[in-house]
């Protein structure tokens, strides 16, 4: 008995050793938790980084790029009033040339077997001439001769030979035979207002009796006056495209009023298709770009200061505290493109603080 007793009992040491490991370790354990929960209680609060105040952008780097401000431009169009045109033949229509419209060299009718010519000169045509004539009238007829392509002088105002031969040359090409004198006859023209225009009311059908003096139909408003709706002008000269043709629009200019350019264009076919109601108000679109391309620096909007309220195209920009006046001339989103009046290129230019209460002069 004594002998199984001895073999049931456990050895005493392994199984306590591994006790009191466990219970150092969760002593180890619950010291740290308060050692950090003391900190956390203890220690300031900080706000994340995220939420942190951003540290203010004082400064910006400039770059430069090439600029030849090519834009749509929406157009308004001024019209002129319509025009009657009056016929200074006399009998009975024999030629219908104007179904397309009337365009100034070429047949618009024919009256006895006779082509009266359309002719757009500035100063209307309003009697017969011969050699040896004087007047704006001849000058503006030279003019348009020589436009023609027909060798008079455009700059003369005087009936001359070679005047005599543009007109007997104009006259042959529209059907009328070899006049040997070269005199212009009024019964052979019809004064047009404009170099070509569509026609309405025309009454020059064949069978027609028409008396000198007459209306034989009526032709819309041509172009007179072109304005860019932004109204906003440029420091420098622009090209000016509309339906195809191409004028200059000078520095500070928002306007065209040129009669040749407004002529040229009234006289397109595009324009000539329009409806000139629509067109007064609807206006037309054009492109304009800068003559000649220019270098500019690309700075942000925010950069540029003090701009002029009469039409926003100069301002200053800011480097290092100097202020720098610029030109405004074009912008892109959130980057204003400026040429520095001094013709100088800063590396860094201005921003917030840096700028307030600067004057632009």
């Amino acid at each position: 008995m004594k002998a199984m007793k001895a073999t049931n009992r456990r050895p005493r040491g392994a199984g306590d050793r591994r006790v009191s490991v466990t219970w150092l370790l969760l002593a180890v354990l619950a010291a740290v938790a308060l050692s950090v929960g003391a900190c956390a209680l203890w220690l300031p609060d900080r706000a994340p980084l995220v939420l942190a105040q951003a540290r203010e952008i004082t400064e910006s780097p400039v770059g430069t790029q090439e600029y030849n401000g090519a834009e749509n431009a929406s157009v308004t169009v001024t019209l002129s009033a319509q025009r009657d045109l009056i016929v200074n033949a006399s009998g009975t229509v024999t030629g219908n040339f104007a179904e397309s419209g009337v365009e100034s060299g070429k047949p618009a009718l024919a009256v006895n077997g006779r082509s009266v010519v359309a002719l757009n000169t500035s100063t209307p045509l309003y009697r017969d001439l011969a050699v040896g004539d004087r007047g704006a009238d001849v000058k503006a007829l030279n003019a348009e001769l020589a436009r023609l392509g027909l060798g008079a002088d455009g700059e003369s105002d005087t009936y001359a030979r070679a005047t005599a031969t543009a007109v007997a040359k104009l006259m042959k090409d529209a059907g009328n035979g070899d006049d040997a004198d070269g005199a212009l006859h009024m019964a052979d023209v019809l004064w047009i207002p404009v170099q070509a225009a569509a026609v309405t009311a025309w009454q020059g059908v064949p069978g027609a009796q028409i008396a000198a003096g007459s209306v034989v139909g009526s032709i819309p408003g041509g172009i007179a006056k072109l304005a860019l709706r932004s109204g906003i002008a440029s420091d420098l000269d622009r090209s000016f495209t509309l339906l195809g043709e191409t004028t200059t629009l000078p520095a500070g200019a928002v306007e065209i009023d040129d009669p040749a350019f407004c002529a040229k264009v009234s006289a397109t076919e595009a324009f000539r298709q329009m409806d000139p109601t629509m067109v007064a108000s609807s206006g037309l679109d054009a492109s304009v770009a800068l003559t000649q391309p220019v270098q500019v620096m690309r700075v942000p909007a925010a950069a540029v200061f003090g701009v002029d309220r009469a039409n926003g195209t100069h301002g200053c920009v800011a480097s290092d505290g100097r202020v720098i006046p610029v030109g405004i001339v074009g912008s892109e989103l959130g980057v204003s493109l400026v040429q520095a009046d001094d013709g100088s290129t800063p590396a860094t230019v201005d921003l917030g603080s840096r700028i307030a209460g600067l004057t632009c002069s």
